[in-house]
This record gives structure tokens, C-alpha cells and sequence, in this order.
């Protein structure tokens, strides 16, 4: 969600405001590998 609306032009920090999250959480979860379960997910439903 916070990918989607920084490509329409807004600031991570500002979505994550909006969303109730912090910055740190943000990057940290964008840092950790994508579990198997998530890669499974994304062959079956990709956006």
C-alpha cells in the first residue's frame, strides 16, 4: 500500500502517518526477505 501511494507522488513518511505506522517499521519490514509463504502467495494472486 505505502509502494503504491509513493509511485502516485506521495512521501513514504506522510502514507505511513495516514496508515499509523512508523518509518523504522516500514523500512524494517521492507528490508526482511519475503517468506515462503508470500512467494507461493504472489505466484498465485500476482497483482
Amino acid at each position: 500500500m505505502i509502494e503504491h501511494l509513493r509511485d502516485k507522488g506521495l512521501g513514504v513518511g506522510f502514507a505511513c502517518r495516514v496508515l499509523g505506522l512508523s518509518e523504522s517499521a516500514y523500512y524494517a519490514r521492507k528490508k526482511r526477505p519475503k517468506s515462503a509463504r508470500r512467494l507461493r502467495d504472489e505466484q498465485l494472486m500476482p497483482l
